[in-house]
Order: structure tokens, then C-alpha cells, then sequence
């Protein structure tokens, strides 16, 4: 018990004789699933183009985020340039007709 004891949804306490007693508390796998339909509502409510995930920090500690860590990787990721060519009013996506039409090279003849 003393490994979670900071998990958060996590308040069963330990009865004497060793028995968890009952009810309160969100178990693991609930709190996982709250999470879950949290992600779920937020990508459905709103109309992402791609999704990266990003690591805060190498210790795997909650609440703590490397900024140098994460910059690292918005910027070797290319997220920063997509962010800096949409503010330029470029287009990030586009048909792939449209993008042939626009960007084909003229085949000369032989």
C-alpha cells in the first residue's frame, strides 16, 4: 500500500488485520477511464490535425515539466515550423489535386 499512497483517487485506507476498506475511492483503472473520455471529449469537441504526444520529463514524475526537454521536442518534431507557416496564412493541409495542380513540374517532350 505504501507504493500508492500519493496515487491520486486512491483513499482506501488499510483496516487492522491487513482488509482495504470498502467504498469512496476511485480505483486505478477508473481514474484511467475518467482520463480517457476527458482526451476523448476535448478531440471530439475540437478539429485537430494531427496529435503528437510529448514527454514533461525523464524522471515519470507527475507535475513536473522539463520546458528545455519539451521545446527539444516541439522543435525536432516540427511542430514549431507548422505553427510558424500557418501564422504566414500558408496553407497546412490541402487536396492532394489541388497540392499536383499547383506544385507539378512541366514534363518536357523528348
Amino acid at each position: 500500500m505504501e507504493v500508492f499512497k500519493d496515487h491520486p483517487g486512491l483513499t482506501g485506507e488499510v483496516e487492522s488485520g491487513g482488509k482495504k476498506r470498502k467504498g469512496g475511492g476511485k480505483t486505478v483503472s477508473s481514474f484511467y477511464k475518467e482520463q480517457l473520455s476527458n482526451l476523448m471529449a476535448t478531440l471530439h469537441a475540437t478539429e485537430p490535425h494531427f496529435i503528437r504526444c510529448v514527454v514533461p520529463n525523464t524522471h515519470k514524475q507527475a507535475g513536473l515539466i522539463d520546458s528545455n526537454l519539451v521545446m527539444h521536442q516541439l522543435t525536432c518534431n516540427g511542430v514549431l515550423e507548422g505553427i510558424r507557416i500557418c501564422r504566414k496564412g500558408f496553407p497546412n493541409r490541402m487536396v492532394y489535386d489541388d497540392f499536383r495542380n499547383r506544385y507539378a513540374l512541366p514534363i518536357s517532350g523528348k
